[in-house]
């Protein structure tokens, strides 16, 4: 019995040996998975945050590309609005020239060439930011008169865009006449090259002659002479 104790006891000793090796395995491979996972983790972030870094960025370089477009288009604006200003302040100035020194009209239209020579240099040297900023202090200033002026200034812009498309409707409807009355014209208009009647090719015997056979000639005309008679 007691070797049979003895026997077993190793047996014993090397089962829990070998559990708590594999525990011990076990723990080492949840540790490596763990570690794993947080490092996976950790670059997920990374690259979540590299990515929308970037997206930030190329959103950033996006928007600065129309503002510079923006910016762009409104010094063209305003320089093309300075450019007309300056036109029709010459106008102005070359009609004052040519009227009447003394009247009260010529100061007048003299004065509102100045000003608008003055409009288009200030124009010309604030940019698309000094005018709103200049219709901006007006409103302030004067909101009644802006809002009536913005009003026929949009009253004056469908004036002009219904012209248009009147002009526009006119001209179709014109040209559309004028097609027809060309094509009922060559309609009824006579042939340039008239076709000659044909003429009867057949020979025509009327009186012509044919030999009889009696003395002196016969027409063919005439029914032949008995021969008799």
């Amino acid at each position: 019995m007691s070797d049979f104790e003895s026997s077993s006891r190793p047996d014993s000793g090397t089962t829990a040996a070998a559990a708590r090796t594999a525990r011990d395995k076990a723990s080492e491979g949840t540790d490596l998975v763990a570690d794993k996972a947080g490092d996976v983790a950790d670059t997920a972030k990374e690259q979540a945050a590299d990515v929308a870094g970037e997206v930030t960025a190329r959103a950033q370089d996006v928007v600065g590309e129309l503002r510079d477009q923006l910016e762009r288009q409104a010094r063209s604006q305003t320089q093309r609005l300075a450019d007309n200003v300056r036109r029709l302040a010459d106008d102005l100035h070359d009609m004052s020239r040519n009227g009447d020194s003394d009247s009260s009209a010529t100061g007048a239209v003299r004065q509102l060439a100045d000003r608008g020579h003055q409009a288009a240099s200030r124009l010309e040297s604030r940019g698309p930011d000094g005018l709103l900023s200049d219709l901006q202090d007006f409103a302030r200033r004067r909101p009644g008169v802006f809002l009536a002026g913005a009003a026929l200034a949009g009253f004056a812009t469908a004036r002009l865009a219904k012209g248009a498309k009147s002009a526009g409707d006119d001209a179709a409807r014109s040209a559309s006449a004028t097609d027809r009355s060309t094509g009922r014209e060559a309609a009824g208009a006579p042939d340039a090259h008239p076709t000659a009647p044909s003429s009867d090719l057949s020979p025509s015997y009327e009186g012509s002659i044919a030999p009889g056979p009696g003395p002196g000639p016969v027409r063919a005309s005439e029914p032949f002479p008995d021969p008799q008679s």
